[in-house]
């Protein structure tokens, strides 16, 4: 049972709907799954880290010589339990949480230091001992994972897809920083670069996360980095049509030929930041091309992204339906709702190696980029229901997040996790009974889990149910951070962080009708601003609107917050929606001349639009 009707009082405090609430976990419970699974990717950083697993370990730091032709191939996430990267499930896993960031910055907090030193001086790795350092934490991650993918595409004809050989990788079960020292044959030192594959998809993901950081991250040498880096992955995704095979760890086979995802997504996302109408064009002529059906026969995963790029999509004004498939609602309730038992995303296949977590938290996040795309909250309880159930809110109270014991909760105690066990004594066996140090029982990794069985597996060797993975996280955290926007948003100004710069329009030559400001009242009024398809206009630096392609944004030069309102002319509302200072996409729900009220704590403007 999920719910409680003695708790429905109080819940509109939370911003989400009554219904949403679970019986089973607070609102704080919701913040350390946060916490938790988040801090799990810096337990996947290879190099120089620092891992926090590795604290207390002979080897803090690993894989210092990765390099293809004499420059720095350092840094990144491992893939899984292991300590390959492989960039078909990297790419996917940090657009995702790049993505998951710039939507739902405020469900982000600031937990803890990047560099982990404060859980280390209290020799305590609990939340509690975390220190807040101005920076959110999801931020901290993604900046060393974004920092790899810059040397990974150093130009526009160089992309590196893969580090490590993982035949060679599974040889020994001890943590990266002593598989380091192993050589060659066992996973170590000097480790093979799979270099300029025929890789549309990695380096399109890749692209479209670094085109996301470039666009919220408040450093402005890290932006300028990190486009460049876009930009590099890009123009390799859009010369190639693949993606990598790595043995019988990853096949292209799998992917079913749905490749161009990457192209996609990368387009758009740099479209988002540059504001050049080419990356719109480019998007536009390869979402006609993906695959829609064979993308809506089975949930989002690595190898499956057009759900993702369905949703996305809007985000631009590119709607599935207007390329003859089906409405974005209708792909995604026929892909999770309608097949939902008790509103949970179970998938039809649900046993030990279908790694059937993917469902529930993979249904959620993208829902909860259907919520904030299309102004539509209905689906809130049906996000908090599927990652309630993940986290132990089920009959069997099974938590299938490392680490994750909240209200009673059984959570896994065997995860498939090299760096998990500190082990470095080589001749151990993955089975023969290692334990972790306290620590590293907070990993926060979500295992591929069962959900056929009440208990969990405890056996270490069975990956199929128990390994963890950077993209079976990555959704995870991704609704958990929407979830928390809704219900605790924590804003820059109470945590004392800064967030980027809105990206200003780009300049557009198109002749509109010049705004007229009403100067009697204290705060401005634009009192009609025509705005034909194609046409910007900006008023007193406080407001600028641009209406390009039936897609309209509005954003504000102070990155102050603001409400906007759309009107038809008997002055019915159609649609309204509010920002927290970041610029806003919408595509208007009614043809015709509209009138737009763009409304912020000292100015008001209006413009009128012609809807087509």
């Amino acid at each position: 049972m999920f719910f409680k009707k003695s708790l429905m009082a109080g819940l509109a405090l939370f911003g989400l709907a009554a219904t949403t609430v679970s019986a089973a976990l607070s609102t704080d419970d919701f913040v350390e799954a946060a916490w938790m699974t988040t801090r799990f990717y810096g337990a996947q950083r290879s190099g120089q880290g620092p891992n926090w697993v590795a604290d207390g370990t002979n080897y803090t730091t690993s894989f210092l010589k990765d390099a293809y032709q004499g420059k720095d191939m350092t840094g990144g996430w491992f893939d899984c339990g292991d300590h390959v990267m492989f960039g078909q499930t990297q790419g996917y896993s940090a657009y995702i949480l790049a993505l998951a960031y710039a939507e739902f910055t405020e469900g982000f907090y600031d937990l803890y230091t990047g560099d982990y030193t404060d859980y280390k001086a209290a020799k305590d790795y609990t939340r509690k001992s975390g220190k807040a350092n101005k920076v959110r934490d999801l931020l901290e991650e993604l900046r060393y994972e974004a920092d790899f993918w810059v040397k990974a595409a150093p130009d526009g004809n160089t992309f590196i897809s893969v580090k490590g050989d993982g035949n060679a990788d599974h040889q020994k079960w001890v943590t990266p920083g002593k598989m380091s020292t192993l050589g060659s044959g066992n996973g170590g030192d000097t480790r093979t670069m799979t270099a300029n594959a025929n890789d549309s998809y990695s380096s399109g993901m890749a692209a479209a996360m670094l085109a996301v950081m470039a666009r919220v991250d408040p450093d402005e040498s890290n932006r300028t980095k990190y486009l460049k880096g876009a930009k590099n992955a890009y123009t390799y995704a859009m010369a190639h049509k693949g993606v990598t095979t790595s043995g019988s760890f990853y096949n292209a086979n799998w992917w079913n030929g749905r490749v161009t995802d990457g192209q996609f997504l990368a387009a758009l996302e740099l479209y988002r930041t540059t504001k050049e109408d080419k990356y719109k064009s480019d998007a536009e002529d390869v979402f006609y091309d993906l695959d829609f059906s064979g993308g809506a026969s089975t949930p989002m995963n690595y190898a499956n992204a057009i759900p993702l790029s369905v949703i996305v999509g809007h985000s631009i004004g590119i709607d599935s339906d207007d390329y003859g498939a089906a409405t974005p609602k209708m792909f995604l309730d026929k892909m999770y709702k309608n097949k939902a038992q008790s509103g949970v995303f179970i998938p039809e296949k649900k046993g030990s190696g279908d790694f059937p977590v993917r469902s529930p938290s993979g249904g959620a996040f993208l829902y909860a980029l259907y919520a904030k795309y299309y102004d539509d909250n209905s689906y809130d309880s049906d996000i908090e229901k599927n990652i309630a159930y993940l986290l132990g809110d089920n009959s069997s109270k099974k938590s299938y997040v490392v680490g994750f014991t909240s209200n009673g909760a059984n959570a896994p105690t065997a995860p498939h996790h090299r760096g998990y066990y500190a082990n470095e004594d080589e001749g151990r066996e993955v089975d023969s009974g290692l334990r972790p140090p306290e620590k590293n029982k907070l990993l926060g990794g979500m295992i591929a889990g069962d959900f056929n069985s009440g208990s969990h597996n405890g056996t270490v060797s069975n990956y199929s149910t128990n390994e963890v993975c950077v993209d079976l996280n990555a959704p995870l955290v991704g609704a958990l951070g929407y979830i928390l926007s809704k219900k605790a948003p924590k804003s820059d100004a109470v945590l004392g962080t800064q967030s980027s710069p809105l990206v200003q329009p780009a300049k557009d030559t198109t002749t509109t009708t010049p705004a007229t400001q009403d100067t009697t009242t204290k705060n401005p009024v634009v009192k009609d601003s025509t705005i034909a398809i194609g046409g910007m206009a900006m008023m007193g630096n406080t407001f600028s609107m641009r209406n390009a392609n039936g897609v309209v944004s509005v954003a504000s030069a102070k990155a102050a917050p603001f409400k906007v309102q759309v009107f038809d002319l008997k002055g019915n509302e159609i649609q309204s929606i509010e920002s927290k200072g970041r610029e806003v996409f919408f595509l208007p729900k009614a043809k015709g001349v509209l009138q737009v009220r763009v409304t912020s704590q000292s100015a008001k403007m209006t413009y009128t639009i012609k809807s087509l």
